[in-house]
């Protein structure tokens, strides 16, 4: 596989009320190489459509998972959290804007040892609903201002 076509491992997926494995699993072994040296992966979790917080209760909790194993849609061996959220209020402006980030940065060098990653999500609360997208990359994301400047032709004088 293509690094810089890795893409989306969540596309506007849905989370609501139901806690549990979200989108796909990749395998990043077969999408890496293994390649010493190799590209950091950048990944990058960020708010669809806002959350819910009509009741006031709404959480929202998410976790970067990786595992030695798979079922073919979700993680079911050797599962380990690498990375992950605490639980956030709804109103957050996290999860209460549409495209702010939740999860913004470079993939742990563990995921590569478990082989494959995929996203958790735990909510807590009456009525919980929302969109995230997961995108892996090369690139580093923009900024929340979009500054960001990772690379310039304009050299010292």
């Amino acid at each position: 596989m293509i690094l810089n076509l890795l893409g989306k491992l969540c596309d506007a997926v849905a989370c609501g009320d139901t806690s549990g494995y979200k989108g796909y699993c990749l395998d990043l072994a077969s999408a890496t190489h293994n390649l010493p040296g190799a590209t950091p992966l950048w990944i990058v979790l960020e708010t669809g459509v806002a959350a819910d917080y009509g009741n006031s209760d709404e959480t929202y909790q998410f976790h970067i998972s990786g595992g030695t194993g798979t079922d073919g849609t979700d993680i079911n061996a050797g599962e380990k959290i690498f990375d992950e959220t605490p639980a956030i209020a709804g109103n957050d402006a996290r999860l209460a804007t549409a495209g702010a980030y939740i999860i913004r940065r470079t993939l742990d060098i563990g995921y590569r040892a478990l082989r494959y990653l995929q996203l958790k999500y735990t909510q807590a609360g009456t009525s919980n609903a929302i969109t995230v997208d997961l995108n892996l990359s090369i690139w580093p994301p923009r900024t929340d201002y979009n500054i960001q400047v990772t690379d310039s032709g304009v050299g010292l004088p």
